[in-house]
């Protein structure tokens, strides 16, 4: 089987999210993720502190009121530390309790500053999940970064290198669609030395497209005699591992979804590691210094520099990973 083996590491990811309608850019949401990874010795387990940086929606930072409210509850979770299982996904949060506080005191100076009913309603509906230790896992799991990056790759492949998991992706935000997915790894390393494992999937839902949007559990055509078409959707992930640790350098998803006949949703998300040098191999204390200085450099960029910044991270990881037509390495997984 395939081990996660890093600890002791900080590393710094890009996240860019993009939605799309028949192709026309809808939604842009970017963010930079700081993680530090260590060994939980008596649990034989992985504990990994998560940051968030600032979010831009569409090149700008969040400015309607309820944007600005959302974010702010957003950044109580942070520092985030969480447990994880042997496969790669998260088995507890460890900072529920600091994170209960913590919101608190940011509930007070929302209340104060920001007037109305809606607002009122909007904090009641963050509240019950920030002191919901289930709900606040579930809430942290439907976010797309926690969803891609937290995924089981670290398991037993079979002999045709092929793992079968049920993914319940964010697709329409709180609410997800159910896919069958098969995740298979490459048989050998590329020649950037990095594990591939692709996932492909398609939706295995019973639901409506409108009944997953409205939050129906079930389908309702068990309640009438309606014929209904079941939500059509498919997905395509790409994770690229370091061979030294198996730790994540990047994540490419596409997520297809007919709407309605003549509308298709598109969404694109990626992850990638920010390391400035294409030499950067895990346990390099150069590499992870550089990696820290264009963080730095980053986080003094203006605001409309995201686009700048988001191509420059695009070009700085094609030009770190040559594309491969096809598998030319000869070292085993084992």
């Amino acid at each position: 089987g395939l081990s996660f083996k890093a600890s002791n590491q900080k590393t710094l990811y890009g996240f860019c999210y993009e939605s799309f309608e028949n192709n026309v850019l809808k939604t842009q949401i970017y963010y930079e993720v700081q993680i530090y990874c260590s060994e939980d010795n008596f649990s034989n387990s992985y504990i990994f502190e998560i940051n968030r940086k600032q979010l831009y929606v569409n090149n700008k930072m969040p400015d309607s009121k309820i944007e600005q409210i959302v974010e702010k509850a957003a950044e109580t979770i942070f520092p985030l530390k969480i447990k994880i299982k042997s496969t790669g996904e998260i088995e507890e949060i460890l900072t529920g309790s600091t994170i209960q506080k913590r919101w608190l005191s940011v509930k007070e100076n929302l209340l104060k500053y920001y007037q109305g009913e809606t607002v009122a309603k909007v904090i009641y509906k963050i509240e019950t999940v920030l002191l919901n230790d289930d709900l606040l896992k579930q809430s942290i799991c439907q976010n797309w970064f926690f969803h891609l990056y937290f995924k089981p790759l670290y398991v037993d492949y079979t002999e045709e290198l092929r793992y079968r998991f049920i993914w319940k992706s964010p697709v329409f935000g709180n609410q997800s669609i159910e896919y069958g997915a098969v995740h298979t790894i490459e048989e050998h390393y590329d020649t950037d030395d990095k594990i591939n494992i692709k996932i492909s999937g398609i939706a295995i839902e019973e639901r409506t497209i409108e009944e997953i949007m409205e939050g129906y559990d079930f389908p309702k055509k068990y309640l009438s005699e309606e014929v209904t078409q079941p939500a059509e959707s498919k997905m395509e992930v790409a994770y690229r591992l370091y061979k030294e640790d198996r730790s994540v350098f990047s994540v490419t998803g596409i997520f297809e979804t007919k709407i309605q006949e003549n509308i298709q949703q598109k969404i694109q998300v990626e992850i990638y590691h920010l390391a400035e040098s294409s030499s950067f191999r895990p346990g390099s204390d150069v590499a992870r210094k550089e990696s820290q200085r264009i963080f730095q450099s980053y986080q003094n960029k203006e605001d409309d520099d995201i686009i700048d910044i988001t191509l420059r991270i695009k070009r700085e990881l094609e030009k770190a990973t040559p594309k491969i037509e096809r598998i030319m390495g000869t070292s085993g997984l084992k």
